[in-house]
Parts: C-alpha cells; sequence; structure tokens
C-alpha cells in the first residue's frame, strides 16, 4: 500500500544514571539534558529528585565536569513545577521549559550552534501542538492535535528547500476526513487523496479515489479504497 506510514516519534530519552559528572562524548552529553524531562509532570515525568534522601524543594543547579552550568530549574517535592533550562556542555542553551497553567507548557529546543531545532506546547503530559525545523532556521515538520489530544488537526513534513512534502489536514472533524498529498522535490504532486479516521483504533486510513503521478505531473494510477481496502485500480 502505497502512502506514508505515521509513526510516533519518541523525542525525549531516559537514561540510567541522571547525575552522572563523568567525561562522555557530545551525544551521550546531549541524551543525559534530556532526563530532566522526566522530573516534569506536564512533559509526562513521573520521576522525583532526591537530595540527600529528601525531595527537593526550590532552584536546584547541575554543572558539567568543565563547570559549564548544565541544568536549573525550580522544584517542589521532587519534581520540576514551574521552569527549567538545560545547557550544551558549551554553554549554549538545549531547551527551556515553562509551565502556562498547571495543566499546559510550552518547551523549546536548540542545536547546538544557538540556532531553534523544535517548539512544542504540551497539556496534562501530552503533546498537543509540535514543530520541529532544519539547522538553516526552515520549518522541517509540523504537527496540532485537537484540544481533547483525540485526533489530529493537520500533519505538514517540508523538503530542505522549503517546499512541501506530505501535506495532511482535517476537513471535515464530524466524519473525522482529512485530504492527503504527497510532493515530489521538485514541487509536483506525487499522490493525492482522502484518509478517514477509525475513531475506536485512532488509525488513518485511506478513503476514496486515490491518485499517483509521476516526476513530471502525469496521472500513472487512480485506486479506490473503502476504508482502508482497495476496492479496484485503474492504470494510465
Amino acid at each position: 500500500m502505497k502512502g506514508l506510514l505515521f509513526a510516533i516519534v519518541l523525542f525525549f530519552i531516559c537514561i540510567n544514571n541522571l547525575w552522572a559528572q563523568e567525561s562522555v562524548t557530545n551525544d551521550t552529553i546531549d541524551e543525559s539534558i534530556r532526563v530532566y524531562d522526566k522530573l516534569c509532570p506536564i512533559l509526562g515525568g513521573d520521576s522525583i529528585r532526591y537530595t540527600n534522601g529528601v525531595k527537593c524543594v526550590g532552584l536546584m543547579k547541575d554543572y558539567y565536569p568543565n563547570k559549564v552550568l548544565k541544568h536549573k530549574g525550580y522544584y517542589d517535592q521532587g519534581q520540576i513545577v514551574t521552569v527549567f533550562t538545560n545547557y550544551y556542555d558549551n554553554g549554549t542553551m538545549e531547551r527551556n521549559f515553562a509551565i502556562k497553567t498547571e495543566t499546559k507548557g510550552n518547551l523549546e529546543l536548540y542545536y547546538r550552534n544557538g540556532k531553534i531545532k523544535a517548539k512544542g506546547e504540551y497539556i496534562k503530559g501530552e503533546m498537543l501542538k509540535w514543530e520541529d525545523y532544519f539547522e538553516d532556521g526552515k520549518l522541517e515538520y509540523a504537527e496540532e492535535y485537537n484540544r481533547g489530544m483525540d485526533y489530529h488537526l493537520y500533519m505538514r513534513f517540508y523538503f530542505e528547500n522549503g517546499m512541501p512534502k506530505v501535506l495532511f489536514e482535517l476537513t471535515d472533524t464530524k466524519k473525522r476526513m482529512y485530504s492527503y498529498k504527497e510532493f515530489y522535490e521538485n514541487g509536483r504532486v506525487k499522490e493525492e487523496g482522502a484518509k478517514i479516521q477509525n475513531q475506536s483504533s485512532g488509525d488513518y486510513m485511506q478513503d476514496g479515489d486515490w491518485k499517483y503521478y509521476d516526476e513530471n505531473g502525469k496521472l500513472t494510477l487512480i485506486e479506490n479504497y473503502i476504508r482502508g481496502s482497495l476496492n479496484e485500480e485503474q492504470k494510465f
């Protein structure tokens, strides 16, 4: 079956030793500063931080072996409650999180050169809205869910040249119908059709006529689907 396969990407990875200070590679350093997300309930974290056997309260700071600030955040009962900021070992900000309400917060991630890498909005531990960026600042990916986190409002992918790669847009909220277009890098449409969400499983299924084109824009195939099942096809 043609079409893009959607997958949930895990952005934050937990390592075993949270407070390790040994000399490590840059990749390992990047991983070690991501684990602070696990201490922030709004980001879905449920870990508790202790100091001398007592749950941390107030401003906490951690440093790399070279004395560069690694992390600072405000804690209550061992968890981050307002804001926290992480840094690369070169002193550049790696991520910044700020709570908007008791259930909402904004997260921003940065490349080691200081440029924006990603940003998103969280609600009750779930990612409501997210954007990824290429290192040159161009948008690479964007998605947003409805407030109930039941379905996507859109998903958009882009090539490094700024041209759209995939556009997946909600067209009928009640029926959970979406338009889907995938593009060649030259800007021409590669395939297009409609998707419908299976509201019990959450999966998005091809539905109705799907059209496929070559890089010159010539129609090469039409497939007809009925809620994810191929019904018939016509080749050109």
